[in-house]
């Protein structure tokens, strides 16, 4: 059998969307149940800027079957702590870019500490473009 889940969140300035995608192969008689995920996260963040960050991760995990019962609800418990522990991971690296990588990714402002105005950059030009004709 398999399950897919899927999720997507948006917060100010931040688009995060997972798909998680399990498989779960029982055997014949009793045993052991091998279970598969494959979790995506792609989380874009955007503040004067567009940076985008795409990783995924595959466990692999054997669960007891002693009764149906106790066999889903150890299905259920193993992709609940993979999901988890992946969601803490990313969020941690997370953090850690926000204060590194991304502040490096973005655009240092120009000796007067003010944005430019693009706008208005442009309008000067035009008009300084009608003036020499």
């Amino acid at each position: 059998g398999a399950a897919m889940m899927k999720s997507d969140k948006q917060w100010y300035q931040r688009r995060v969307r997972g798909k998680s995608k399990w498989e779960v192969s029982f055997p014949t008689a009793g045993g052991h149940s091998k279970v598969t995920g494959n979790m995506r996260v792609q989380v874009h963040y955007y503040e004067d800027g567009n940076v985008q960050l795409l990783t995924n991760k595959e466990v692999e995990e054997s669960v007891q079957l002693s009764s149906p019962a106790e066999g889903a609800a150890h299905i259920v418990q193993f992709i609940k702590s993979s999901e988890t522990a992946y969601q803490i991971a990313i969020n941690e690296n997370y953090h850690k870019m926000s204060d590194t990588t991304f502040k490096a990714l973005r655009r240092n402002l120009p000796i007067t500490q003010s944005l430019i105005d693009w706008h208005k950059l442009q309008s000067l030009k035009v008009g300084k473009d009608i003036m020499n004709r």
